[in-house]
């Protein structure tokens, strides 16, 4: 057999750990349990090809935005443009449409770069927010069937708080909804509502003390959290006098991906080699730490960059292919998202206050526990050097009880209460 492309190549060396790596860049068989601080690896040079390599040089001097928030924004538009066009047989039909969060600091220009990214071109539907799985499913159904639609939070809480409310449907729809049904059904209070091929993107921003504020653990296990893409990046130099870039001819090439002919995607042979060397690695660390919470959120980054991969083939005009240059791409942008969502959860109890402090120091204990359960007694004195008295440790314990983080079992008679990160028999 042929040498690989030069890109491919590159990718395989990636997966095996064996060329372009630093302390930063952990091989797949150091990744932990759980996550760690790290700094991020170099988001992949590889990734900006085609489409994504114009717009990078577009709007270079357009903002100090990361251009992985640019990345974000553009792959958010082009995804909801092609719609349902293409899909891949991924043990179901797999589509391109994307939920893709970008988080870091206020006043890094993430909304700058999200915002700008959703005016680009004409003709697609964007949605701003929304309070309600009711209004959700109602603007939707203004779109054709099976049009891509565009739902962009510039804060991600926008939709974190309005699924909290009692009673909201929100999330629950936009969870049934990301893989693309041929028809969503629900019966809400004031009416039933029928949706015909819904296919939703989200693009939000946020920050991460505002998405642990709104965000809960159980929200990746219960699938809207694994749903989403997380991306992250440091801000370009000051700019002191940014231009006003000209996107005529961007959004001209993503008005195009509307006209895309209907097809099956399929990898070519180079393509199906580098896919299965890289789903088998994933999968073989999956099941080390099957339970790792890291591992639930990153649970969808192989149809990410499936999803990535039919993109880059749409924009390059090479479906129903997926060649291998296209695929390595993709497989790294996928790894570096999930270095993102692991950098996310590393932030979990920054800049938090003593008594969350204290619960991440419960969680954290009893998620290195043996099926992550631990007796009430063993807690207390694993994390007694930072609580004052039992009264201040029983509270915070009593509040991950409640905000169902953690669940207990109360002894019958004589015995131990038993706390774990599961429901108890």
């Amino acid at each position: 057999m042929s040498e690989p492309p030069e890109e491919v190549r590159i990718c395989l060396e990636e997966l095996n750990g064996d060329s372009g790596r630093n302390d930063a860049t952990p091989k797949r068989s150091e990744w932990p349990e759980e996550p760690e601080e790290a700094s991020l690896p170099k988001f992949p040079e590889l990734a900006w090809r085609g489409l994504f390599d114009t717009y990078r040089k577009v709007v270079a001097r357009s903002t100090e935005a990361s251009d992985i928030f640019h990345f974000a924004g553009l792959w958010a538009n082009a995804a909801a443009r092609l719609g349902r066009r293409v899909w891949y047989p991924f043990g179901m039909k797999l589509r391109p449409n994307i939920y893709i969060v970008c988080f870091g600091p206020t006043g890094d220009r993430k909304t700058t770069a999200t915002r700008q990214a959703t005016e680009i071109g004409t003709g697609l539907m964007v949605i701003s927010g929304s309070g309600s799985g009711e209004g959700l499913a109602e603007e939707i159904s203004h779109e054709t069937p099976g049009e891509g639609v565009l739902i962009h939070a510039e804060e991600l809480s926008q939709i974190l708080k309005a699924g909290r409310w009692d009673g909201s449907t929100l999330i629950p729809t936009l969870t049934q909804c990301f893989d693309c049904p041929d028809k969503y059904e629900m019966k809400f209070r004031k009416s039933p509502i029928s949706l015909d091929r819904p296919t939703p993107n989200i693009l939000a921003g946020v920050t991460p003390e505002w998405f642990w504020r709104d965000f809960r653990v159980s929200d990746f296990q219960g699938g809207f959290g694994n749903r989403m893409f997380f991306l992250t990046g440091s801000p370009k130099p000051c700019i002191p006098r940014p231009e006003l870039p000209d996107l005529a001819a961007i959004g001209r090439e993503l008005e195009e991906l509307a006209a895309v002919e209907s097809c099956k995607a399929q990898l070519d042979e180079k393509a199906c080699e580098l896919w299965d060397k890289f789903y088998r690695a994933w999968r073989e660390e999956e099941m080390k730490h099957s339970d790792s919470l890291f591992h639930v959120a990153v649970k969808r980054v192989p149809s990410y960059v499936l999803k990535l991969a039919m993109l880059y083939a749409a924009s390059e005009r090479t479906l129903p292919e997926i060649h291998a240059d296209q695929l390595s791409a993709a497989i790294l942008v996928g790894r570096y998202g999930a270095e993102c969502a692991r950098e996310l959860l590393s932030l979990q109890h920054t800049a938090t206050n003593p008594r969350k402090e204290l619960e991440g120091r419960i969680l954290a204990y009893v998620r290195t526990q043996n099926g992550k359960t631990a007796s009430r007694r063993h807690i207390r004195r694993a994390v007694q050097r930072h609580y004052r008295d039992v009264e201040e440790f029983n509270r915070a314990l009593d509040s991950l009880v409640r905000a169902e983080e953690l669940f207990v079992k109360r002894p019958t008679g004589k015995g131990p209460t038993w706390i774990s990160t599961e429901e108890l028999d």
